[in-house]
């Protein structure tokens, strides 16, 4: 094989952060990789990157023991060495991440440093030994821990942290159904009386006073209450609270007029946030979050009973029917055409053999919402004919899709790698079946995020990998001793 012709590297940090998160970086260059990218390589070891033996000494040689700590599945003798480590944040770690099979559960219940107690609380899998010690420790924080576990209490450990003496633990303790005789105590404490509404089994005197509570928290606890009666539910939808209206807004049970009402009081508070964000009422601008989130709830019984919803006038609920899986093809049609771009995607999803049309109108007009890569286009088969047209498309986010073209011509896919948008670029970078020639030159690219992105591909030949990390160490040893080098 020819030897490795690196192009120029503008942006080396990238680049070495890319190599970093590379899952087929071979361990040996991960190690030589360390001294450059260590904060991404951490990362890597909270998201799965599972070291190697030499790795992990390579780790530990640089004070890096609570990083390497991170991962689930470290070789045998680590993760022993780890769990007796000296410092009680890389025990705690460990503590919460290793396999119960490990056999150290019982060793961390007893450790000296409330820390890894509370690591280990916190787990679903304890068994009924441990998790009671642990709801029993002397350090709140541990008692806790245990409280907030995600997996059901036995009934006598949830008795006692219910009624400890330390308000956060009651708290805690407070997100599993209570005994119903401790309800009237939960009640009266303050720590505990918003967490407890929604597993009461209400009464009208009960109901009314908490409907008067001057805590807004319990007040939208209330307005969420399914055994809530009509009387306080139609008090509760003029509540001074935005919070406490949007949960009457979302009740199946909320008359229609009612609905409306809610809806427009928000709406004008809202419009009035807009027209001056940073002089507007406090009520004004939590107006328009309660909006937003009339916009994302799962309405639960839209979901159940779409059909009667599918030309509602309010957005939340035209996405929770069109989401539901429920509707007739016809009616998904129509929604295809719907003013919401979420509702035409979630239409779309739905329609067997859209037209393709329609189905590129939707794409162009898509706005993707924030931190979700799903786009249209995911669910259209688009023929080769149309990909290869997007290649030359005016919009860059067309013109990505070409490259789902299986037998995209060499020309186009040139063309791309070359294209004057960095995003164009960087999906070439990404795309598995780009060739190690092209990768090279996206190597050098001016763009840190191609860069990187490159050399993240695990395409990317490990002759090219190790010709970067030569490049690294010549420029370290160039760079003058004392000036800001960019290396950790």
């Amino acid at each position: 094989m020819d030897p490795i012709r690196l192009p120029e590297l503008g942006h080396l940090p990238a680049v070495l952060e890319g190599l970093a998160r590379n899952t087929a970086l071979p361990e040996e260059l991960a190690a030589r990789l360390l001294p450059y990218a260590m904060a991404p390589l951490r990362l890597a070891l909270r998201k799965g990157f599972a070291p190697g033996p030499a790795l992990c000494e390579a780790f530990l040689a640089r004070g890096e023991a609570e990083a390497l700590a991170h991962v689930r599945a470290l070789p045998p003798e680590f993760a022993a060495r780890l769990a007796a480590d000296p410092d009680p944040e890389v025990r705690a770690v460990r503590a919460g991440r290793e396999s119960a099979r490990a056999g150290r559960q019982e060793r961390f219940a007893a450790d000296a440093a409330a820390a890894v107690r509370v690591a280990l609380a916190g787990r679903p899998d304890l068994p009924a030994g441990l998790l009671a010690a642990l709801a029993a420790d002397g350090d709140a924080g541990v008692r806790g821990a245990a409280a907030s576990r995600g997996a059901r209490l036995p009934q006598e450990l949830l008795r006692g942290l219910l009624t400890d003496a330390d308000p956060k633990v009651r708290s805690a303790a407070c997100r599993h159904r209570p005994p119903r005789d401790l309800h009237a105590g939960l009640l009266a404490d303050p720590v505990t009386r918003e967490r407890v509404v929604r597993h009461l089994e209400l009464d009208p005197d009960t109901a009314a006073g908490l409907a008067a509570d001057p805590d807004e928290e319990v007040r939208v606890q209330l307005a969420a209450h399914p055994a809530l009666p009509a009387e306080l539910r139609d008090a509760l939808a003029r509540d001074p609270s935005p919070a406490v209206r949007g949960k009457i807004f979302v009740r199946d049970d909320t008359p229609t007029a009612l609905r409306t009402e809610i809806h427009a009081w928000l709406t004008a508070g809202a419009l009035r946030a807009e027209e001056d964000w940073h002089a507007a009422e406090e009520e004004d601008v939590f107006c328009e979050i309660s909006l937003t989130f009339l916009e994302l709830d799962s309405y639960p019984w839209v979901t159940d009973d779409p059909a009667p919803h599918a030309n509602s006038p309010y957005v939340g609920m035209r996405r929770a029917a069109a989401r539901s899986g429920r509707l007739p093809a016809a009616v998904l049609k129509g929604m295809l055409a719907d003013e919401d771009p979420t509702v035409r995607f979630a239409a779309l999803r739905g329609t067997p053999d859209v037209d393709l049309a329609l189905a590129e109108d939707i794409e162009r007009r898509h706005v993707p919402m924030k931190g979700s890569p799903q786009r249209p286009a995911d669910h259209v088969a688009f023929p080769p004919g149309t990909l290869r047209r997007f290649a030359t498309d005016p919009e860059a986010r067309m013109r990505v899709l070409a490259l789902r073209d299986p037998e995209l011509p060499a020309e186009l896919r040139d063309r791309l790698a070359a294209d004057q948008d960095d995003a164009v670029r960087r999906a070439v970078a990404e795309d598995p079946r780009t060739d190690a020639r092209t990768l090279l030159r996206l190597l050098g690219d001016g763009s840190a995020f191609v860069a990187q992105a490159t050399a993240a591909s695990p395409s990317l030949p490990p002759e090219a990998m190790r010709a970067v990390l030569d490049r690294a160490a010549e420029e370290r040893r160039g760079s003058t001793p004392g000036a800001a080098s960019g290396w950790e």
